[in-house]
């Protein structure tokens, strides 16, 4: 990582604009607003570590993190009991008249009243967002050997107006570590509490540059922890920003000062953790209920998809809890419906009673996994159906990958399939192999599964499901170079024994939504091929055995897209390993150089 960092002695009679030139050459077009932030924020924040007389440590700045956001400034030096620090610092150039707060959605915000005004977080909860993530993911912090704090310095902010930070939807928020204008003599005993005079910082420094930032792994386990403690289900950035908008509504809520109804979308990718979010308010709605019974006003909810109900049903065990329920199901009236996979609804007139009988409802779905015809869960539906029922609309996105590595897999996969062309590359962020053979591809998978049982093969419909009534019946066979692949499809119930070790058998599109695995091995069949410049759909291939798919179809329908879509799931389900095999030569060409970047 490219990060400016010096002891604060080198720093401390340098002018704001000699500190711009220096930062300069480390970080590369950058705007005048961060060049003014630099010239102003950084003198400051050094006069106060002055003050404390704390030479010895060091400043870095522009921390960025990979899953979103960079940090201002953070002080790096050990403590009088030996403990490495490192202290995030978020710098903020705000004065009373320039901003302004606001709530009048239900939710707080402030709006800053800048050249172009704009709307920010409060600064307590996004420095405590840069805190979680480096306590979640740095290696050296994961590991004990460096602690992380945070804290907040509005030099420009006067201090008798700092009730500001703690008035309305914000009064829950502690500004203890909040610092303005005229408490410089405040902050520097601070600091002083944070780091020694006389300490030899180099390790600090060092743990804190030369981590490394490793993901959390989170996924459907994750259930078992709703009503624990939400801090249990940690959050990326991302994530966190969402939650700055939910939890005063689950406050208002748990008060009984909420007389609105709220529709909120999360949309995003397979892989950006938009059931993660949906655990959390959970977990943050269970906090604030502590005596309610957890079937009674509070539901996960999912359209119709037997095998994740099976498996979070598994999982859950005997562990008292929140337990999914199919929306057509649900009659009487709620505080919070979240909707799980809601891409997958088919019917508002019957479901669209479910979902109006809830005050606040958390629809999370994704327009690209509709693998049917007449699934019509589009965030435009969600929005029409908001309007028309009275609700206030919020529609939130989530753009990193947090299961493939925080790489751009998706994005070069979507590149594939659909055109979509992004910025950014940061890699794959997960191993793909490619292999030439079916009894390589067969032996790669077994490796796969020698290392993890959360491996699984995935193929696309293009099979009879002969062992449903003959379990002896072999489903799929491909015979390759003299060798024959044979597998039969999952099992129609046991699916929770499925999902925790097989690789006896293959999973299909429906067994697919909503899961993911560490490794997966996928069978790239011949009915969806490239042929020089454009994809070719054979639909048909998968209609003649998916009677779901085929019963679905309707006049003027997209299928074309509706196969990309599955072929997008299918291939959106590893963690840390994806293995796959073409029928089709040009196929393979074409994924190898758009999705690994290799010129054949």
């Amino acid at each position: 990582m490219n990060l400016f960092y010096k002891k604060c002695s080198e720093l401390f009679d340098l002018t704001g604009q000699e500190i711009v030139e220096l930062m300069e050459a480390f970080y590369q077009d950058n705007s005048e607003s961060e060049k003014k932030s630099w010239r102003t924020s950084l003198p400051q924040l050094l006069n106060v570590v002055k003050q404390a007389g704390l030479g010895n440590v060091y400043l870095a700045t522009e921390y960025e993190l990979p899953a979103g956001g960079r940090i201002d400034a953070v002080l790096l030096g050990d403590d009088a009991n030996g403990n490495h620090n490192a202290l995030v610092i978020e710098l903020k150039q705000w004065s009373q008249n320039g901003i302004e707060y606001r709530d009048d959605r239900g939710f707080p915000y402030i709006k800053v009243n800048a050249t172009e005004p704009y709307l920010s977080r409060h600064p307590v909860n996004q420095t405590k967002e840069y805190v979680d993530a480096l306590n979640g993911n740095h290696s050296n912090v994961v590991n004990g050997q460096l602690h992380i704090y945070g804290c907040q310095y509005l030099h420009d902010f006067e201090s008798d107006e700092k009730n500001f930070f703690e008035q309305g939807l914000f009064s829950d928020i502690d500004i203890s570590n909040l610092f303005c204008k005229g408490e410089e003599d405040s902050f520097a005993k601070y600091l002083k509490t944070m780091f020694s005079v006389s300490a030899d910082v180099e390790v600090a420094k060092d743990l804190f540059i030369n981590g490394k930032y490793v993901t959390t792994e989170m996924d459907m386990e994750i259930i078992n922890k709703i009503t624990e403690s939400p801090e249990n289900i940690p959050l990326w950035a991302d994530q966190n920003k969402i939650m700055d908008y939910v939890r005063p509504l689950l406050v208002q809520q748990a008060n009984g000062s909420l007389k609105t109804k709220h529709l909120i979308t999360i949309s995003g990718a397979a892989g950006t953790g938009k059931t993660i979010v949906g655990f959390r308010i959970l977990a943050e709605y269970w906090k604030l209920h502590p005596d309610a019974k957890n079937d009674v006003k509070c539901k996960y909810t999912l359209p119709k998809s037997r095998t994740i109900k099976q498996v979070l049903d598994g999982l859950c065990g005997d562990h008292a809890g929140i337990r999914p329920i199919f929306l057509d199901n649900i009659t009487t009236n709620h505080d919070v419906l979240v909707i799980d996979e809601a891409h997958r609804i088919t019917d508002f007139k019957q479901t669209g009673v479910a979902i109006n009988n809830a005050q606040i409802v958390f629809v999370l779905q994704d327009d690209r996994q509709r693998v049917r015809a007449n699934e019509i869960g589009t965030l435009n539906n969600y929005m029409q159906f908001a309007r028309a029922n009275k609700y206030f609309f919020a529609k939130f996105k989530l753009d990193y990958q947090k299961r493939s590595g925080l790489g751009s897999y998706v994005d070069r996969l979507d590149k594939l399939l659909y055109g979509t062309e992004y910025q950014n590359d940061v890699g794959l962020g997960i191993n793909i192999i490619v292999c030439d053979s079916i009894k390589d591809f067969e032996t790669r998978v077994e490796e796969f599964h020698n290392r993890s049982q959360s491996t699984k093969y995935y193929a696309s419909y293009c099979w009879e499901w002969k062992s449903k009534s003959n379990p002896s019946a072999m489903d799929i066979i491909i015979n390759d170079k003299g060798y024959s692949f044979q597998r039969q499809w999952n099992p129609m119930y046991g699916q929770y024994d499925w999902y925790l070790d097989s690789v006896e058998q293959v999973g299909c599109i429906y067994t697919a939504q909503g899961l993911g695995f560490d490794y997966v091995g996928f069978i790239w069949w011949d009915d969806l091929v490239w042929r020089t410049d454009h994809w070719e759909f054979h639909i048909d291939k998968v209609t003649k055995y998916d009677l779901q798919l085929r019963g679905s179809m309707q006049r003027n329908v997209n299928c074309d897209e509706l196969l990309l879509n599955i072929y997008r799931v299918m291939l959106t389900r590893a963690k840390k390993g994806l293995c796959i095999w073409f029928k089709d030569e040009e196929t393979k060409s074409h994924f190898k150089e758009i999705c690994l970047e290799e010129k054949i």
